[in-house]
């Protein structure tokens, strides 16, 4: 089959084929390797691994570090008689025909020279040496430049820099305005809100007491269902109905695993690079098809140094986002989602350290689910719990979110609000919902509502991400500032159509994100006042005291239902979680919850400021303050040495 490009019908062998489970590739074919790039048991080894992982020995040597990509490209044009391109220039590149979009040319690995129009710079990805010459025996003599495939894909980036910012930071805005938190308050909202308070600040001047229970008692029904949930949370992990403990997960063979994207957006991270670096390399995957992209930023030359420091492998690639605002992790994963090649993607951290089959155990959620789930949440919990008291209780919230009240909303088929990291796409869902809104600073909540109202899936595996819990108080309260005040911004964002997300949702799932999204910022607003109400009543005298008459019996129920059941339910979760956790040491802490519950409080006002005053910014959360636990050893990599990659000489 031919395909027109640049005015000329070329093979259509240049569209990379989906992915097939090759035989075992003789030596012959790779023979132009031996002796200056890799020896014979090297090359016997990678071409064991590609048939067994279903893809080609380049791929092996290339993924697991035993061949620079540069060197094994500029080896094989030498052996195929054609020029080889080490640095493909945008300037002097276009696409190869005038309908050709960005996607064309990352997916075929090709652009076409503009001085010569002619001649082709083709990266083949998966193409075999043998298939490669046998494609350019059937083209014009010097038709064909050869580079590698990173290099004309960042070659192709460049050529559409402005393009791919333009779609990182504006296509949710000009697609979906409605669902952007780039716009403000809707009309009706600001008038809600206005009229609200007036009307509050006038009961309140009018009637202080009796305004006082009548807010108390709304706010007491608001919560009775927001109790009851943290409750049935409570009642199935005490009942193992959920639990942390991964069941066996039947082993996918290598060959059937698809190709999966990693994203792991930087900025200051150049100190935990290192060890980012080796954990991912420890993942129970076949290197040959991990698509590592660690996204750095152009304006952080610290983290920029780091990573070219690295002798990094080459399924690893760096890419780097121009300085644009929103200058938000959102923006910088839409800039680098194109670039995905895998039909699955996840997200991690700097910080982050998955169990090392959690990718296996996405990829098998994703065949045993039904074909609108779209995301696998894995479970987040702390490796430097024991640092300081707020590790120790930052532990018990995510061990009570995370293997409690998570899985029983996708239990219940509620809307989840993901977590910022270790979320499992299929890439095809993500890149119909326009990916993450780049002025969202809870990008990943915000993109768990839009899945669910477009029909959508959110599922969690039983795998775990260990993350770095910030040590300090500081550090702690600019992270959560940020998680509640993009909490308020999806809310509002989600609220500027009441009656469609009503539709869209369903009843049901109308509520819960109300509970979920609405309440989690409700209740940190409302905590300190409810001290400041048993202040007020025990100054008083009628501190526990009963109700003064029947018309004040329903005022006294719902209030002592919401204080009691609301705490016990809470504290009862993370006791719990930490136990099925194992982290006996932390029982103790328990007790000292609300405490915690009152910084959570001062962040939610400091978020609540931040909001009228810059809802866009996000307060980096440093890391690399605690050291990490260490990863376990990948069996898969047992026993192979750890060979330098060759650098080619010319």
């Amino acid at each position: 089959m031919l395909r027109v490009v640049g005015g000329r019908r070329v093979a259509h062998s240049f569209v990379q084929a989906p992915e097939q489970a090759p035989d075992l590739l003789p030596h012959a074919d790779y023979d132009f390797l031996l002796g200056r790039y890799v020896d014979a048991a090297t090359l016997a080894r990678a071409t064991m691994l590609a048939a067994r992982s279903g893809v080609e020995p380049h791929e092996v040597l290339i993924a697991q570090g035993w061949l620079r990509q540069q060197a094994y490209y500029a080896a094989l044009a030498d052996h195929l008689g054609v020029p080889f391109e080490p640095r493909p220039d945008p300037a002097r590149l276009q696409p190869p025909s005038p309908k050709a979009t960005p996607r064309d040319c990352l997916v075929n690995g090709l652009m076409r020279e503009r001085e010569r129009a002619r001649r082709l710079v083709f990266g083949p990805d998966r193409m075999r040496p043998g298939a490669l010459r046998q494609m350019i025996s059937q083209l014009p003599p010097r038709s064909v430049t050869l580079a590698s495939p990173q290099s004309v894909r960042r070659a192709i980036y460049r050529h559409f820099k402005d393009l791919f910012a333009d779609q990182a930071v504006g296509s949710l805005l000009k697609r979906h305005p409605d669902k952007s938190a780039r716009l403000p308050l809707s009309r009706w909202q600001r008038w809600t809100f206005a009229l609200s308070a007036l009307g509050l600040g006038a009961v309140f001047a009018a009637a202080p007491a009796a305004a006082t229970v009548m807010l108390s008692l709304a706010l007491g029904v608001v919560f009775v269902p927001i109790v009851l949930l943290r409750i049935a949370a409570a009642f199935n992990l005490a009942r193992g109905r959920v639990t942390h403990a991964a069941a066996p997960c039947p082993r996918i063979p290598d060959a059937a695993l698809p190709v999966y994207t990693l994203l792991v957006p930087l900025y200051r991270e150049a100190n935990v690079l290192p060890a980012l670096v080796e954990t991912l390399r420890r993942l129970d995957y076949p290197a040959a098809k991990l698509d590592i992209k660690l996204i750095l930023e152009a304006v952080d030359g610290e983290t920029l140094a780091a990573a070219r420091a690295l002798d990094l492998p080459g399924n690893f690639e760096t890419i780097v986002v121009p300085d644009l605002a929103p200058r938000t992790k959102p923006k910088a994963l839409n800039y680098a989602l194109p670039l995905a090649r895998g039909e699955y993607l996840a997200i991690y951290d700097a910080e982050d350290r998955p169990e090392r089959d959690q990718l296996r155990r996405a990829v098998d959620a994703f065949r045993r689910g039904a074909p609108n789930l779209a995301v696998v949440q894995a479970r987040l919990n702390i490796y430097n719990l024991h640092d300081t008291w707020l590790t120790r209780q930052f532990t018990i919230e995510y061990s009570a979110l995370f293997d409690g009240l998570l899985p029983t909303l996708a239990g219940l088929r509620l809307p989840i609000p993901l977590g910022g990291t270790s979320n499992h796409f299929r890439v095809s869902a993500l890149r119909w919902l326009l990916a993450w809104d780049p002025y969202n600073v809870t990008e990943d909540a915000d993109l768990g509502i839009r899945l669910t109202r477009s029909g959508y899936r959110c599922g969690i595996i039983t795998s775990t991400t260990f993350e770095e819990a910030p040590v300090k108080l500081n550090g702690w309260l600019k992270q959560r500032t940020r998680w509640l005040k993009g909490y308020l911004v999806t809310w509002l964002v989600h609220m500027r159509r009441p009656r469609t997300l009503w539709r869209e949702l369903g009843p049901r799932g109308f509520a819960g994100f109300h509970l979920v999204i609405g309440g989690t910022v409700l209740a940190a607003l409302v905590h300190p006042w409810v001290y400041v109400l048993a202040a007020f009543e025990l100054a008083s005298g009628g501190f526990l005291g009963p109700p003064s008459s029947l018309i004040a019996l329903p005022f006294w129920v719902v209030a002592w239902f919401v204080l009691v059941t609301g705490y016990a339910g809470a504290m009862a979760l993370g006791l719990s979680a930490v136990r099925k956790r194992g982290y006996r040491e932390l029982v103790r802490q328990v007790p000292f919850m609300p405490l915690y519950w009152l910084l959570v409080s001062a962040a939610a006002y400091r978020g609540l400021w931040q909001f009228v005053r810059d809802r866009f910014a996000w307060e980096k959360t440093e890391h690399g303050l605690a050291p990490p636990k260490a990863a376990p050893v990948n069996p898969l990599a047992a026993g192979v040495p750890r060979l330098r990659a060759h650098n080619f000489r010319g």
